[in-house]
């Protein structure tokens, strides 16, 4: 059985819709806060469970009969930590045999404060012995379009890394590329 943490959020949907391609609906647990919020989910056969970061409770029941575990990063900047430490013990305590982290890119060697809680997190997940698949994701192209109104008055994306580049990939690529791993 597969499980998405955070199925109901916009990286979380696309990943299930990717294993939907290759995966029966009944092998496929989508770990969610608000159960209700899947209810299209299950009326596709999804199976949904609550499973809430700060409630280890949900997240042993909610991890119960998986195989592989794809723990999408809380978006709850600063204090991430405790909240991804809960997923990895649920996961090792239900012999998961495989997880996958959506951690962020250079995260083992980035300076920026964000990287600090994923650093964190990817080791935990190399302390636990779980088998993993660490996604160094880079910022989703879709999130540079709060960014347009301001790239087209200059001409530019401005930021604070002068003359650099960046590069991004499409949210559903990085989705497809999940469920690719799991």
């Amino acid at each position: 059985m597969y499980a998405v943490t955070g199925a109901t959020g916009q990286l979380g949907r696309l990943v299930i819709e990717a294993l939907l391609k290759t995966i029966p609906a009944d092998r496929i647990v989508a770990a969610v806060r608000d159960p209700a919020k899947a209810s299209d989910l299950t009326e596709r056969g999804v199976i949904v469970r609550e499973a809430d970061y700060s409630r280890p409770d949900t997240l042993r029941s909610a991890l119960a009969g998986v195989e592989k575990l794809l723990l999408i990063s809380s978006t709850q900047v600063s204090g991430r930590l405790p909240r991804h430490r809960t997923v990895i013990d649920a996961a090792t305590a239900a012999g998961v045999s495989l997880i996958a982290y959506t951690s962020m890119l250079h995260a083992d060697t980035s300076p920026a404060m964000l990287a600090i809680e994923h650093r964190q997190t990817e080791e935990v997940i190399a302390a636990s012995g779980l088998p993993a698949v660490i996604l160094r994701n880079g910022w989703y192209t879709e999130n540079h379009l709060m960014a347009l109104p301001a790239a087209l008055e200059h001409g530019a994306f401005v930021g604070a890394a002068k003359d650099g580049r960046f590069s991004s990939a499409a949210r559903r690529d990085y989705a497809e590329a999940a469920a690719a791993v799991l």
